[in-house]
């Protein structure tokens, strides 16, 4: 997720700071049509598709920055939707609340946007960087230094509880923008196989240069050790001419 942000800064540097990515988001009212898949490195879970590609599809020349960072959080967005639609079909159970903590949950656009993607409240802790907590939390519970879990909860109210973000959009949007986000996802299958093309290519192209500069080095250097030879063959018959 956070990748996905460093590379509009770092890379596109189309922001400056991460912050940002929301401003310019809710600049716009939508993506302008722009569905923007990062499979920078392939697809991880729940494609786990390693020949897959990053691609934006629907760009015109309409398209401006701020698109491509709303695009950007859907893309966050969306592929926790994917993670979630794939713990429904092995668990067979409906989720429920989605607890959320982290440096990207700043980001009130993306909470609310992930909130209305997956039909379920976004709680947002109050103290964000929870992970290392949460890991704490569950020792404690596996050696017997919590008794139960409402200790816990207990003690996450006392330090602020949550925010919530509740879902605010219809089943029907809901679902026809998850379609328009699977129909992008297929388009950047299979890409890989660019690479290697465009490899092979370049391969053959400096193979090719390589050949048509050989032959012209090697006559050079011919020329360089025959170059005085017809020199000394004229003095040679010149000077036997002289002495007739």
């Amino acid at each position: 997720a956070g990748r996905t942000v460093q590379w509009l800064r770092d890379n596109l540097k189309i922001i400056k700071e991460a912050p940002e990515v929301e401003q310019h988001a809710l600049s716009v009212q939508d993506t302008g049509g722009v569905t923007l898949v990062p499979a920078f490195s392939g697809l991880f879970a729940p494609y786990w598709r390693e020949d897959a590609r990053a691609v934006a599809v629907g760009m015109t020349l309409y398209t401006r920055k701020e698109h491509l960072c709303r695009a950007a959080l859907e893309a966050v967005a969306f592929s926790t939707v994917d993670v979630m639609e794939a713990m429904k079909r092995d668990t067979g159970k409906s989720l429920g609340n989605m607890h959320v903590d982290g440096g990207m949950t700043a980001n009130n656009f993306l909470m609310q946007l992930q909130a209305n993607l997956l039909g379920v409240d976004v709680l947002r802790a109050r103290m964000p960087e929870a992970t290392v907590l949460g890991a704490a939390f569950a020792a404690g519970l596996a050696v017997g230094f919590y008794k139960d879990i409402k200790d816990i909860k207990g003690i996450l109210e006392k330090a602020g509880g949550w925010e919530s973000f509740p879902s605010k959009m219809l089943v029907e949007e809901r679902n026809k923008e998850y379609i328009r986000w699977k129909d992008a996802v297929q388009r950047s299958l299979d890409l890989q196989k660019f690479e290697a093309q465009a490899q092979k290519q370049l391969d053959r192209a400096a193979a090719e240069k390589k050949a048509q500069a050989t032959p012209a080095v090697q006559e050079t250097k011919f020329q360089k050790e025959t170059a005085s030879q017809p020199v000394l063959e004229e003095r040679q018959v010149s000077t036997g001419c002289s002495f007739w």
